[in-house]
């Protein structure tokens, strides 16, 4: 019970407590937090009594002695406590033990700069300690932020196992408690480059200052810094290529290509070159306009990538990707086909990769409207992989079939197993999916309507834009004010935006928060119009104003953070 009441901060009733199971039994186990509460209740004098009491019981015991002199000290009697502290060293030697467990008393009770004296003392009369690491922390206590990370590098310096600690408490440092600091930056990032700039033979203080650059987000500068380092080493492009696999993943594709673009001029004995290809070819097709030039100029980059690389089995995806492109950016379905069939019959094929090119076919199936063909080569690879999340994205696809052609109960069936999926992207397009039948199916006496947008959404999977809108407004017209409006109007926002007409864009965004603001895509509404004034037409006041609105209006919304 006095225990609790120690760690809850009522000290008076556990010093109460502790005075009555003391004169029973006297005993070493209850000091620490008896002797802590006194403290807290600034009663130094029985603090000091009681420390006196322990030293006579274990006179070699450093806690009871150091005891008495922090509660001299709180107390404001610093009458000869410089003296008294020298002569509490003198009795120390030094180990690395000894001194760590003395500091940590010392920081226990916030009398940070004895804890720093102990500390460098053990450093000056044994030079093979190091205690750059809890200096640090020391300094940290202190406010001293400059000293503390000038410590962590030392530390870093010192012994290379440190780095990860290291970079642990200066992330935190830069984290700031989620407030973003350039001061926090600034500060490391001027103690770093001295480190930088003096290593020889080593790259770990270089390889930090990518990851610095990384953490401000100043990727360019982070992926010149990682070139200049592969060439100064010597490297094989390694740190290069993880960079442009991180802006690939996080939406940076012109950075990519130009990380990727590095590796290929590296030439085909580079062990990254086949990977840096497809990746680079995969962030161009991203960033496309459909402009028919541009268009043009990846389909001649990919024809000689594959000049470059060859026909084998480490080309396979390369073949696909290219088959995708062929099909859903040039509307070439025959060219797409040849080149699947050519990956399929590679010798010593991936049986993954394999699968990926089954995938890639159905989908080039189904923008034909082979239905049925479609459905047979996902069905071989749903089968081949149950349990793995190619099997589960194959059954989704043959989902998407079902609800395409109106057989909305078997899709319902299908997407139910599927919400369990181990792969987070699978189950939420799963869940996705099944809402929107759920909210929109037979609400009316008829299908029609369901059946309608299915068949829409199948022109907007096989990119026949123009016949897309065509059907979408049939529902618009015809069945004016359904549930489905918010959705039409997002998907068609969605196809003039990708078509380059930003104004129709925004029109039908804009028609779902005057129409639908009450409805489950009013956000995404929202923050696509933000985006499309804050990346495209550059409006900062109006990219602004709509994130503000998501915050007031949508705080539940994914978009919370972002915005």
């Amino acid at each position: 019970l006095a225990h609790q009441y120690y760690i809850n901060g009522e000290y008076k009733k556990a010093v109460v407590i502790y005075e009555q199971i003391m004169e029973s039994n006297f005993s070493s186990t209850y000091y620490v937090p008896y002797y802590t509460s006194l403290l807290n209740l600034e009663d130094y004098k029985n603090a000091i009594d009681l420390s006196k009491r322990l030293i006579n019981m274990y006179p070699q015991q450093l806690q009871y002695r150091l005891g008495v002199i922090i509660a001299k000290e709180k107390s404001g009697n610093y009458s000869g406590i410089e003296r008294i502290y020298d002569k509490f060293f003198k009795t120390l030697d030094g180990s690395k033990f000894q001194i760590i467990s003395v500091a940590n008393i010392l920081m226990r009770h916030g009398v940070y700069n004895r804890a720093l004296d102990v500390y460098l003392f053990s450093e000056s009369v044994n030079l093979n300690n190091d205690f750059s690491l809890q200096k640090a922390q020391v300094y940290g206590k202190l406010e001293e932020e400059e000293l503390m990370i000038q410590e962590y590098l030392d530390a870093m310096e010192v012994n290379i196992a440190n780095k990860q600690i290291v970079v642990s408490r200066i992330q935190k440092f830069l984290d700031n408690d989620g407030i973003k600091s350039d001061k926090n930056y600034q500060l490391v990032k001027k103690i770093l480059l001295p480190k930088v700039r003096s290593e020889k033979g080593r790259t770990d203080f270089s390889d930090m200052l990518i990851w610095l650059f990384m953490q401000n987000h100043q990727f360019d500068m982070a992926l010149r810094q990682a070139k200049a380092l592969d060439k100064r080493t010597n490297s094989d492009g390694t740190r290069v290529y993880e960079l442009g696999e991180e802006f690939l993943d996080n939406g940076y594709f012109d950075l990519a290509v130009d990380a990727y673009d590095y590796i290929i001029n590296k030439g085909k004995n580079n062990k990254f070159f086949i990977e840096s290809y497809i990746n680079k070819l995969y962030a161009l097709t991203r960033v496309l306009s459909y402009k028919s030039q541009e268009v043009s100029m990846v389909n001649d980059l990919y024809a000689d990538a594959i000049s470059n690389v060859g026909i084998h089995s480490r080309a396979v995806i390369l073949l696909s990707n290219y088959a995708h492109f062929k099909a859903f950016y040039m509307h070439d379905l025959i060219a797409a086909q040849r080149l699947l069939d050519e990956a399929m019959l590679i010798s010593g094929i991936d049986h993954f990769d394999l699968a990926e090119c089954k995938m890639e076919y159905a989908d080039i199936l189904l923008l034909k409207g082979d239905i049925w063909q479609s459905m047979l080569y996902y069905s071989q690879v749903e089968k081949d992989f149950k349990e793995h999340p190619i099997g589960h994205e194959a059954k989704l696809r043959r989902a998407k079939i079902y609800y395409y052609q109106g057989d909305f109960d078997w899709a319902q069936a299908q997407l139910a197993i599927l919400k369990g999926s181990t792969s987070k992207l699978i189950a939420n397009d799963a869940m996705q999916l099944s809402l929107l039948i759920t909210d929109n199916y037979n609400l009316d006496t008829t299908d029609i309507v369901m059946r309608l947008f299915a068949k829409a959404d199948l022109l907007l999977y096989q990119k026949k834009y123009d016949e897309a809108v065509i059907k979408y407004d049939s529902i618009l017209i015809n069945f004016y004010g359904h549930s489905l409006s918010d959705e039409i109007y997002l998907r068609k926002g969605d196809i003039y935006l990708e078509n380059g007409d930003v104004s129709s864009a925004l029109v039908n965004y804009e028609k779902i928060e005057e129409q639908w603001s009450f409805d489950i895509l009013s956000d995404d509404a929202l923050y696509k119009r933000a985006k499309v004034y804050d990346d495209i037409l550059h409006n900062t006041d109006a990219a602004k104003q709509l994130y503000e609105k998501i915050l007031l209006e949508h705080n539940s919304s994914i978009f919370v953070a972002d915005s």
